[in-house]
Parts: C-alpha cells; structure tokens; sequence
C-alpha cells in the first residue's frame, strides 16, 4: 500500500482517535467498577441495618415478656408467704402436742408420775386425762414393767386437720427380771380446742404388721 502525503493526516487522526477511545475507556472503567463496588457495600449496609433493626425489635419484645412474667411473680411469692407460716404454725403445734401426749400417756417411770400428770393436762381433754390418771400414783402392776417412749413419728392427715396418725417405738423392760424388749405401735390420734389449747381427745389403736396394739 502505497501512502500518499494526503494520506498521512488522515492516518494520523485515525490514530488519536483510537488512542483518545482506549483512554476515555480506560477512565470509565475503574469508575464503574468503583460505582458498582460502592453500590453493593451500600446494599450490605441496608441489609446489615435491617437485620439489626429487626434483632432489636426482637430483644425488646423478649425483654416485655420478661418483665411482665416479673411483675406478676411477687404477687404469688406473697401469696405463698402469708399461707405458708400459719399453715406450718399450725402443723408445728400438732406435731408437739401429739408427741407430748405419746410421752405422757404412755411412760411409767413412778418418779415422774407427779410431774408427768401435772403436765398431761396442757396436751389432753379433761375426759381423756381423768381416764388415764384415774388415781393419784401408780399402782403396783404399772410399776413392775417400765415403758420408754423412744421416738415419735407424726402423720398429719391432709384432708382432715383434726386428725394424725402417729407411730412410736419405746422400750418395755420387765423390771423384777431386766429383761426389756423394743416395741413399736401406730394410733391414730383425734385433737379438739380447750381452754384456747391444742389437746388430744381421743386415741384409737391401730393394728400394724408386728402385731399392734
């Protein structure tokens, strides 16, 4: 191909015009990718936040809940608190007092008969007391065997709080020989109110596995 001198300008143009094309494109290609990346980070952002916004949501909505089932804890923990001590108040009484019947009714030590009858009246019915302290001592047969109350076990009855059933083991000993023996017997014990006082009113045996009473 041959060039002529009216040849080379136009070469010439067609040469920076190609070089003019490869520059502009090569400055808006680092623009776009810049606008793409930059538009992408925006979009994780958006995202990010939504995500944040919707978590805190969540932890507030969680945080009522909680704050709700606390408000409304103190009351029943109240309600529990004023039952609770009359209730074992009460339990505690009956429990001393059908111990104390057990040891008074049943224990034949003639050293403490004085003491022991002066006090049985505080645990027992005045019916029930003059039945078991007819006389004024021990008579001869309650003194040849002498009983030891050694444990007292008290059921209270759930549907009847005016009942127990009571199961006490003691030691009988056979005092002219020495022999002595542990024993064990349930009852069933009825209580009354007299004279402002907690007392037994009745005792019915009840028969047990080892024979009882």
């Amino acid at each position: 191909m041959k060039f002529t001198s009216n040849s080379w300008p136009i070469l010439f143009c067609f040469i920076l015009i190609i070089s003019l094309a490869v520059n502009i494109y090569g400055f808006i290609s680092p623009d776009s990718a810049d606008n793409g990346a930059l538009g992408q980070e925006e979009e994780t952002e958006a995202e990010s936040e939504k995500e944040l916004v919707e978590k805190e949501e969540e932890i507030a909505s969680l945080q009522e809940e909680l704050d709700a089932k606390e408000t409304g804890v103190p009351a029943e923990s109240e309600e529990v608190d004023q039952s609770t001590p009359e209730a074992s108040a009460e339990t505690e009484e009956l429990i001393n007092t059908a111990q104390r019947f057990i040891e008074y009714a049943f224990e034949s030590d003639p050293e403490s008969y004085a003491t022991r009858k002066k006090l049985a009246l505080n645990y027992m019915t005045e019916s029930l007391y003059e039945t078991l302290y007819l006389a004024d001592g021990m008579d001869q047969e309650q003194q040849k065997i002498a009983i030891d109350i050694k444990e007292v076990n008290v059921f209270a009855n759930g549907q009847n709080e005016n009942e127990a059933i009571v199961h006490y083991t003691y030691s009988e000993e056979i005092r002219s020989s020495g022999y002595e023996e542990d024993k064990e017997m349930y009852a069933k014990l009825s209580f009354t109110v007299e004279g402002n006082l907690l007392k037994v009113a009745e005792i019915k045996p009840l028969e047990n596995e080892y024979g009882g009473i």
